[in-house]
């Protein structure tokens, strides 16, 4: 296992995805983990953003976790499927819950990857001595993945093999559904797309929504007219939103997001336990 630590105290306007979104003052440490030794692509390769700098560490709080998941980047090339390139929004999610997120580094992500991931965070939560001792809140635990990491989400919803209680999965423009079995998740799950998307288009994404009405769970389908694929920066007011509302427990972040997804430019649609 290796560790890098950034932290560092800023105020800046964060370019995400061509457009940008303001990121508060605030210090953030991150760490690497890697399997040993690797093999192949689907070895343990993490990394975890903790809404903390090195000085202070995590304090008495407990935090909930969210697990991300990458698009697929095809045959490792680097590109916009890379854990970087969804950083500085994993970032702003640490920063704004706060949440530890950590993120399954695989360029072609799959629901064992993510599982992987979150039981060795929720091992760490357990280990005396470890600096996530006791910091992890296990009774929330929120999925999230965008493309081939959004079918993978979905899929993982269950938290089977490994007996988790997932709160919540988070899919932008997933990829599906004929290797996801979208009907199995323990929570709600929101699916956000956008109505230009040509990689993952409408055709796709709605059978995923069309399974999760079964699985008596609930969620929701949100499409915002205009947006393409990669436009994730145009989807974080309403992600956030949602963070708050499963993750932190507070019902007036469930109303608004629900105000927002009720009008356009959105155009949602409810499956409700």
């Amino acid at each position: 296992m290796k560790l890098r630590v950034l932290m560092g105290l800023f105020l800046v306007l964060v370019v995400f995805v061509g457009q940008g979104f303001a990121q508060p003052p605030a210090a953030y440490t991150e760490q690497d983990v890697t399997g040993r030794p690797p093999t192949g692509n689907h070895s343990l390769d993490c990394t975890v953003i903790r809404p903390w700098d090195s000085s202070s560490g995590p304090g008495d709080s407990q935090y909930p976790v969210v697990v991300w998941a990458n698009g697929w980047g095809g045959n490792e090339v680097a590109g916009q499927t890379t854990t970087d390139w969804y950083k500085r929004m994993l970032i702003n999610w640490a920063l704004d819950g706060p949440f530890v997120v950590i993120a399954a580094n695989q360029w072609s992500v799959q629901e064992s990857d993510v599982l992987a991931c979150l039981q060795w965070i929720f091992d760490q939560n357990q280990s005396v001595g470890s600096e996530y001792e006791g910091v992890i809140n296990t009774a929330k635990i929120g999925l999230a993945g965008h493309s081939q990491g959004g079918g993978a989400v979905v899929k993982a919803g269950d938290g089977e093999p490994n007996g988790f209680d997932i709160t919540t999965v988070l899919a932008m423009n997933p990829y599906g559904p004929s290797w996801v079995d979208a009907a199995k998740q323990d929570g709600p799950v929101m699916i956000l797309t956008g109505s230009e998307d040509a990689v993952t288009p409408l055709s796709w994404t709605y059978p995923v929504f069309e399974a999760v009405q079964t699985n008596d769970q609930g969620g929701l389908y949100a499409v915002l007219e205009g947006a393409g694929h990669n436009d994730l920066d145009r989807y974080q007011e309403v992600v956030s939103l949602w963070w708050q509302f499963t993750l932190n427990d507070r019902a007036g972040a469930g109303r608004k997001v629900r105000r927002i997804l009720d009008n356009d430019p959105w155009h949602t649609q409810y499956a409700t336990p």
